[in-house]
């Protein structure tokens, strides 16, 4: 093979890796923006009183696997006359946790006959939560932003040779 061949090839495997960074930084990105856009959005939702019916400790095994904990809970509200209840603390709902601590603290929180504000969307009445997401991924955008301009830059600096 001549030196001609090895360089276009080796420019070429450069421009591949390029594009699957910025591809991957790309993907990386829209799930962050989505993520952030979710957990604003939810900060709008009309605020109601909540009454929590049911708060339980649900217990999960996994042959092989610790012993997992989630709250369960269950609340009821009114929206523009109407009556109805959700399970979701947070959009995502609960999450399982090998610590029983911290859903112990959260059942104690949440405890049936307790009130809270929730959140209704107003678009599906019946889901509303009692806690919203987090807005970090808006705060990090510029990690997958950096793989991108990493990825632009490596085709950048393959083509010019």
């Amino acid at each position: 093979m001549n030196q001609s061949n090895n360089g276009r090839a080796g420019r070429i495997f450069l421009c591949l890796i390029g594009l699957m960074l910025i591809l991957a930084g790309g993907v990386f990105e829209w799930l962050m923006i989505r993520s952030y856009q979710h957990a604003k959005a939810s900060r709008a939702w009309p605020q109601v009183e909540a009454l929590v019916l049911r708060s339980v400790i649900d217990e999960r095994v996994f042959k092989g696997s610790p012993r997992e904990f989630r709250l369960n809970v269950l609340f009821g509200y009114t929206y523009q006359g109407g009556e109805y209840t959700s399970d979701k603390i947070s959009p995502r709902g609960a999450k399982w946790t090998k610590e029983l601590g911290p859903v112990e603290t959260l059942a104690a929180e949440y405890a049936p006959g307790t009130t809270h504000t929730a959140w209704v969307n107003p678009d599906q009445p019946d889901a509303a939560i009692l806690k919203h997401d987090t807005k970090a991924a808006g705060y990090s955008l510029w990690f997958p932003g950096l793989i991108i301009i990493g990825g632009a830059g490596m085709i950048w600096g393959a083509l010019r040779k």
